[in-house]
Parts: structure tokens; C-alpha cells; sequence
């Protein structure tokens, strides 16, 4: 039997790009899916549209937050609910291609892989996209940290290029964390690998992440900073239990000092 794949959407304030995204997500090419919509108390329509997208089609279900509670609680409460073998993050702002899910598919069961990446597009050019060639490869766990990281690079600490197994997401109960505003996502990544064997890259590129003017990267304040330094500091005590730790805080390090120095130069 084809394994199951859920696809959870954090969607709040996403009327002008619901429509797209779900759109793209029922025209799968892969089938056995299930796609949890989570609508977190959105104070526009967004709701009502996803309500629309279930009741079009029966792999469509919608979680409503009782109250608006932000992205790791959306995420998390689509993990609750998921009954798939794998699953995927999609950004209700963005859009995938058709074989986005047949292609993952493909390459976490044919490599035995804990977690597989995809390349992607950048529409808006606010960061640069993949090179689509024909690139794939097994990277050993270090590799993937690293690659998580570091600021640069085709893997990043992004979710939306990731396929994960739910087995070690259960077994590990692995989750988002809620106490953070930014970098929730390279938090989790940087967790999940530590719990995980298998990595696969293929440069494919079958997702499309759309920047808008204010989210290349977020504006730096005080408030961000503080997050996102509190952010490294969490990361650093998951990294403390990989053999590579030393490489590893020298990149965190560097982390630090490159945002300290760009808060500075805001002031």
C-alpha cells in the first residue's frame, strides 16, 4: 500500500493566497494524502476558505484554533492530528508543483530515508532559488546540520523543502517550540536530525517559496534579536549531544556575531 502523506498549513491572514496553495496541493500527482488546513483563529476569511477546500475535496480537513496562538501551535496541532507515514509543511503563501509530494515520496522510500529535501524556486527574487540539476546525493548527519545552520546554501533550516517520517516525530514526540517567534523551524530540523540516520538531497525542484516585501527576512528589532539569540542558545544545547558539537558552535558562533553585528548597525 502507497504510504500516507500528510501536508499541514498553518493558515492565518492567507486569503489572497489560499486559493493557490490548496489548489496546488489537491493537484497532486500522488493521491493518498491528507491535507490539514490550520486555521489559527485568522481574523479575515481565511477560514471560511478553507472550509470551502473541505468540503471540495474529502483529503481536506480543516483544524480550527479556538484562539490565535501562532505558527509552532498551528504546526503542532496538525501533528496531533496526523495519521500519515511522512509529512510535509507548506506555507499557505506559497505553492507547490504537482509531483511536490510524488517526488518525496519516491525518494524516502527508494533511499530509506529518515528525512529527504527538494530544491525549490524563490518567486520575487528576495533570496536565491536551487540550481535545478540533476544533483542527489546521501548526506551523512553532520552534513545536515551544518547545511541547517549555516546561513546560506540550498538546504537551510526550512520546512517546506523537507519531507519527514512520522514514526520518528512520534517516537521522539517531537514538536514545536512555542516560545519562539523566529527560527522555530531551524530548531526543529536541527532536533529531528539529531534523532535521525538517513538523508537524502535531490535539487529537483518542485516548490515554489514566495517573498513578499517584508518576509526575505524579518526586520530586525530588539524583540527579533532577542529571539533569535534565545533561538541559537536552544539550538546549541541540542547540538551539545552530536560528536561534531565543536564544528558545530563554531558555526553557531559565527551566528551570533554576524546578528549582533547587523542589530548594532541598526541602531
Amino acid at each position: 500500500m502507497q504510504p500516507l502523506v500528510t501536508i499541514i498549513v498553518p493558515v492565518y491572514k492567507a486569503v489572497d493566497y489560499i486559493d493557490r496553495c490548496v489548489a496546488s496541493l489537491c493537484r497532486q500527482t500522488y493521491e493518498n494524502m491528507e491535507i490539514l488546513l490550520v486555521d489559527d483563529a485568522s481574523p479575515d476569511e481565511s477560514g471560511t476558505y478553507a472550509d470551502f477546500w473541505a468540503s471540495a475535496d474529502g483529503r481536506v480537513r480543516v483544524l480550527h484554533q479556538p484562539e490565535n496562538q501562532g505558527v509552532s501551535a498551528a504546526r503542532n496541532r496538525g501533528l496531533d492530528e496526523a495519521n500519515g507515514d511522512y509529512v510535509c509543511f507548506v506555507d499557505s503563501d506559497d505553492w507547490c508543483e504537482p509531483d511536490y509530494i510524488s517526488h518525496f515520496v519516491t525518494n524516502m522510500t527508494e533511499q530509506k530515508a529518515d528525512l529527504a529535501c527538494c530544491g525549490y524556486f524563490a518567486d520575487g527574487g528576495l533570496i536565491k532559488a536551487t540550481v535545478n540539476k540533476p544533483l542527489s546525493r546521501h548526506l551523512t548527519q553532520g552534513e545536515m546540520l551544518q547545511d541547517i545552520i549555516k546561513p546560506g546554501g540550498d538546504i537551510r533550516g526550512f520546512l517546506w523543502n523537507k519531507c519527514y517520517s512520522m514514526a520518528i516525530i512520534r517516537e521522539r514526540q517531537l514538536r514545536f517550540d512555542t516560545e519562539l517567534s523566529v527560527m522555530e523551524d531551524q530548531l526543529f530540523n536541527v532536533t529531528y536530525i539529531r534523532d535521525a540516520n538517513v538523508f537524502w538531497y535531490d535539487a529537483y525542484q518542485t516548490y515554489h517559496y514566495v517573498t513578499h516585501g517584508t518576509s526575505a527576512s524579518h526586520n530586525l528589532s530588539a524583540k527579533t534579536f532577542a529571539s533569535e539569540m534565545a533561538a541559537l542558545d536552544k539550538i546549541s544545547d541540542v547540538i551539545q549531544e552530536s560528536d561534531l558539537r565543536l564544528s558545530l558552535q563554531k558555526l553557531l558562533a559565527s551566528n551570533r556575531t554576524s546578528l549582533n553585528d547587523a542589530f548594532k548597525n541598526k541602531e
